[in-house]
C-alpha cells in the first residue's frame, strides 16, 4: 500500500475530545477497534495482507460523528455529565451535517488530513452494501464494517443478536418500517456473506469471538513475546 499520513492514537483522541463524541460512542469504538485489530492479525497470520494502523486509527474515528443520525438530542439518556460545550458542539454538527450520514459526515470531517481513513469510514455505512462503488472493498474496509457489526455498544455479540438490535433502533433512517424490512432483507445477506468470507480463512467459528476470548488470545501473544 502507497504511503499516506496516519493520525496517531493521541491525535485520534484528541479528534473525539474536539467533536465532544459521547463516552457511550468511545467505549463503542474502542471495543471495535479492538476486534477489528484482533481479526486483522488473525488474517496478516494466514499471510493475507491487512494494514492494522490504518484499521485501528479508522476504528477509533468511525462514529466522529454520530451525534449526526441521532433521532433526537436526549441529554437525560446520555451516560455521562453534558457540559453546554458538549450541547453547543453537537448541534453546530447536526446543523452542518443534517441530512448526511455520520459516515459521510466523518469522511467530510477527516478527508483533507486522512484522506484514506476517511475514506475507510466512509465505507461502514450499512446501506452502502447494496452500492458495488459504496460497499467495502479492501480488507481495512471489511474488517471496520464487520467489526462495527458485530459490537452492541461495547460488547462483542453474535452477528444477528446485532443486526436484530440495530433494525429495531434504525428503522426512522428507512422512512417506514415497511421499506426497513424490505432493504433488511436485502442487505442482512450480505454483512452475513461478508462474514463468511472472513472466517473461510480463519481457523475460528464466529460464535468463538467474544471480549474476554480477544483478551486471552493477547495475553497469550505478549506472554510469547
Amino acid at each position: 500500500m502507497e504511503n499516506f499520513k496516519l493520525p496517531t492514537r493521541e491525535q485520534c483522541f484528541n479528534i473525539l475530545r474536539e467533536y465532544h463524541v459521547p463516552s457511550h460512542i468511545l467505549d463503542h469504538s474502542l471495543t471495535v477497534a479492538g476486534l477489528a485489530v484482533f481479526l486483522a492479525q488473525r488474517l496478516n497470520e494466514k499471510e493475507i495482507r491487512v494494514d492494522v494502523d490504518l484499521l485501528e486509527k479508522s476504528c477509533l474515528l468511525h462514529d466522529v460523528a454520530r451525534v449526526c443520525d441521532f433521532k433526537e438530542l436526549d441529554y437525560s439518556k446520555f451516560e455521562q455529565t453534558v457540559t453546554e460545550q458538549d450541547k453547543s458542539r453537537w448541534q453546530q454538527l447536526r446543523k452542518r451535517y443534517k441530512g448526511i450520514s455520520h459516515e459521510e459526515a466523518a469522511y467530510d470531517i477527516l478527508k483533507a488530513k486522512y484522506p484514506v481513513v476517511a475514506l475507510v469510514i466512509k465505507k461502514h455505512r450499512y446501506m452502502g452494501m447494496l452500492d458495488e462503488k459504496s460497499r467495502p472493498d479492501t480488507w481495512e474496509q471489511k474488517l471496520l464494517f464487520y467489526s462495527d457489526m458485530r459490537v452492541m455498544h461495547d460488547e462483542i455479540v453474535p452477528l444477528k443478536r446485532r443486526l436484530e438490535d440495530g433494525h429495531r433502533r434504525n428503522v426512522h433512517f428507512h422512512g417506514t418500517i415497511e421499506q426497513s424490512r424490505t432493504n433488511t432483507v436485502k442487505v442482512d445477506p450480505l454483512i452475513c456473506r461478508l462474514e463468511e468470507e472472513i472466517f473461510e480463512i480463519l481457523d475460528l467459528e464466529p460464535a468463538d469471538i467474544t471480549g474476554e476470548f480477544i483478551d486471552s488470545y493477547m495475553e497469550k501473544g505478549q506472554a510469547g513475546s
